[in-house]
This record gives structure tokens, sequence and C-alpha cells, in this order.
């Protein structure tokens, strides 16, 4: 049996099966529609085809954990916050409280994209990381505050900082600007 006759079902050969589970054949064709030439596959969480790397010879890595973030609604630092009942509908009535000082206004919680243990994984690598743009300049990532002569931001205030843009969609630090308390403001001496 030719090796043409293996592929396209010519002769009878042994079954083979696939063991990617987002195997998704052609149809009339065994070719997987995420194949691209070469082994690549499309699928954003695929590098290669598996089906590929295996009738190649190659070792085959084990499949990435899924993320373990919890999708709930957290605050701004990252806990869990208790579910509330949904707001009332609107009416067209006049409320019968004016906002003010002493009313009340429900807080947003705002969603952070990294987890405690991920900021621990940084705090714990011990890796301070500059970042540059045109608009800010350097900033320094730390695990903590050193005092050095330079712009810096804790991997906490950072993850602040990117919570409160999110919730204001289109929003971007624009300036980084470090205020010392510890020097007296300029005094009128002149």
């Amino acid at each position: 049996m030719s090796l043409k006759d293996r592929y396209t079902g010519g002769a009878p050969g042994p079954t083979r099966t696939f063991s990617c589970p987002h195997y998704d054949p052609l149809p009339g064709s065994k070719r997987c529609r995420s194949y691209l030439e070469g082994g690549a596959c499309a699928r954003p969480d695929e590098f290669m085809c598996v089906e590929w790397l295996k009738a190649n010879g190659h070792a085959v890595p084990p499949p990435a954990p899924g993320p373990k973030r919890d999708e709930g609604n957290r605050d701004l630092f990252g806990k869990p916050v208790p579910e509330s009942e949904p707001p009332a509908p609107k009416s067209d009535a006049a409320p019968t409280q004016p906002d003010g000082p002493t009313s009340k206004k429900p807080e947003v919680p705002l969603v952070r994209q990294i987890t405690d243990e991920e900021i621990a994984s940084f705090k714990a690598l011990g890796a301070e990381v500059c970042l540059r743009s045109d608009e800010i300049g350097e900033v320094w990532l730390v695990p903590d505050y050193t005092g050095a002569d330079r712009r810096e931001i804790s991997v906490e205030h950072a993850a602040t900082l990117a919570a409160v843009c999110a919730a204001f969609p289109g929003a971007k630090v624009v300036s980084f600007e470090r205020n010392d308390h510890d020097e007296p403001a300029d005094s009128a001496d002149d």
C-alpha cells in the first residue's frame, strides 16, 4: 500500500484514532480544520498540531491548565464581593430622598485581572522591572519600594491603577509623578 493510500483511505489499514480533543475533520477528509501547513495549529490555545507532533515523532506537551481565576465579582484588591440584589427598576416619580452628602450611593466593585498568587510570585522573584513609554518616561515596577532616586511603583499599586483604568473605558496613565511627603513644602523665604 502506498503512502497516498494510507492518507486517502484507498486500502484498508490500521484504524487511526485522534487524541486531540479539538480534532474537527473537514468533510470527506481526515485533515483537521485547524491544521496549518508545517504542523502548526490555527487554534489560539494550541501552538502545534497535536496529531502532527505524534505522527512525526515529537513529544506532545501536556495540555495547558485552564485559568484558575474565579470570574465572580471582586473588589479593588481582588477579594470576592458578596452578591447583591439587582437594582430596583427606575420610575418616573421624583425620589423621596434627595441626593446629598447623607445619602449613600452604591459602590461599584472594580475587577482586578491579577491574582494574589501572581503578586506574591512577583514579589518572591525579587525582580525590578523598568517600564518606559513616551508619555510617562521610565517607571520601575518593584516588589517593595526601595527609596531609590527613580520613579517606582509596587506591583500591588500597579494592579490598583490597572483596575481603576479598567473602570473607565479608554482611560490610561499619562503622568507619573512622585510626591515625597517627607520633604517640607516650598517655604516663602523669598
